[in-house]
């Protein structure tokens, strides 16, 4: 099984939405706990990438210091 489709089934503090080619990723809320839990989600979809997808977006909140990324846009292989 591909890491994105582990990833939806085990589900988490986040936000997963399908969109047409592939999905994109946010945190829960923006509070600051869910933005901070969100950064180890990150980290793994950055390890996993090649796994069924490649990131097209990785989006850093300009409201908090830290380049915390707050948004990912996946491009999803084999999704038309």
């Amino acid at each position: 099984m591909a890491f994105i489709d582990e990833l939806v089934e085990g589900g988490g503090n986040f936000v997963f939405t399908r969109t047409e080619g592939g999905a994109s990723l946010a945190p829960a809320s923006d509070r600051d706990g869910d933005l901070a839990s969100f950064q180890n989600l990150v980290r793994r979809v950055r390890a996993n990438e090649g796994d069924g997808y490649e990131i097209h977006l990785a989006h850093v909140s300009s409201d908090r210091p830290g380049k915390l990324v707050d948004l990912m846009v996946l491009t999803i292989e084999g999704v038309d």
